[in-house]
């Protein structure tokens, strides 16, 4: 589905999400940068992309992890650790960064992070902002916003 909504505005949606993305929290040990939320990101837009995602709730699946896992071991193929983060950190984690949210059916301890069993049994779905999901929507935006993360969160030279 690729429609254009005459009424809203694109460009400062897109403004407005980068800005947040340039403003991820992101882990740095031993002095590399952890990259687990823009690549959990690029999965969930790509599978947006591919139709897999429809509405606005994102389950912790099969097609997520393997996109993931695809994404983090091209994006990390230079790194220090041999093991990539697991899907479940990025998962939990980017609801610190204000645009993801999760749908819990159960509380887990503060400061804690969940086990990815823990996350596919109480963890209805999760969910970006009605605003990034609209811009989402249009494919032109949608490339605009994976490109950036690719750009200024998943280059060497960022």
């Amino acid at each position: 589905m690729n429609r254009l909504l005459y009424f809203y505005d694109y460009e400062q949606c897109y403004a407005h999400y980068t800005e947040r993305i340039m403003s991820l929290r992101q882990a740095k040990i031993h002095g590399e940068v952890i990259v687990a939320k823009p690549v959990l990101m690029l999965a969930l837009i790509d599978g947006v992309e591919a139709g897999g995602f429809s509405n606005n709730r994102f389950m912790l699946n099969e097609w997520l992890e393997q996109q993931y896992l695809a994404l983090i071991k091209h994006y990390t193929r230079h790194s220090q650790f041999p093991n990539p983060a697991d899907i479940s950190n990025p998962f939990w984690h980017l609801q610190t960064d204000g645009f993801w949210h999760l749908n819990l059916k159960a509380d887990v301890a503060e400061g804690s992070t969940p086990s990815k069993r823990w996350l596919k049994e109480n963890v209805t779905y999760g969910h970006f902002d009605d605003d990034l999901w609209v811009l989402l929507q249009n494919k032109v935006w949608r490339k605009e916003l994976r490109d950036f993360i690719v750009e200024h969160k998943l280059t060497e030279d960022k």
